[in-house]
């Protein structure tokens, strides 16, 4: 077969191979005529032009984590979902550091994905519940949560 040939066979190939798969998503964007015929007497140069479509976005978070799992409380996190909902509504709550926090702009929506495995082991951990501080391990994670720094990173990271 000539090169030529072999090229405007391939040319052809994918060409229809991209007006079949691409031209369906197209026809969900491009206006038919019938939808344009109306609002505009001329040529229209805009299809979107005199349309309608949903403009109001909606900020949010899809996947957030309190104090209640273990992976967030062991770095750090201490508040509840009391003061996540708030904190998403623009609210200032007290960080876990320490510091007030809000938000420049409250969230529309919020999903709280808290784990449900060993969910409020660590605020238990943390406030020394004797109940589990019995346990050697868990008093060696507390004692090293307690420390600060390099010792409550260390805790974290052999809890995980």
């Amino acid at each position: 077969m000539k090169p030529q040939r072999f090229k405007i066979l391939v040319g052809t190939f994918l060409a229809a191979t991209f007006l079949t798969t691409a031209a369906p998503s197209w026809a969900q964007f491009a206006p038919s005529i019938e939808s344009l015929s109306d609002m505009y007497p001329g040529k229209a140069y805009s299809p979107y032009a005199e349309r309608n479509f949903p403009d109001r976005v909606f900020w949010g978070d899809t996947h957030l984590h309190t104090g209640l799992s273990v992976d967030a409380g062991l770095f750090g996190a201490r508040l509840g979902l009391d003061e996540a909902y708030r904190f998403a509504r623009g609210e200032q709550v007290m960080a876990s550091s320490g510091q007030p926090a809000r938000l420049g702009r409250p969230l529309d929506w919020l999903v709280i994905a808290d784990h449900s495995d060993a969910m409020g082991f660590f605020n238990d951990l943390a406030a020394g519940d004797p109940d589990i501080i019995k346990f050697d391990q868990a008093r060696r994670w507390y004692e090293g949560l307690q420390k600060g720094g390099d010792a409550s990173t260390a805790a974290t990271l052999d809890c995980l």
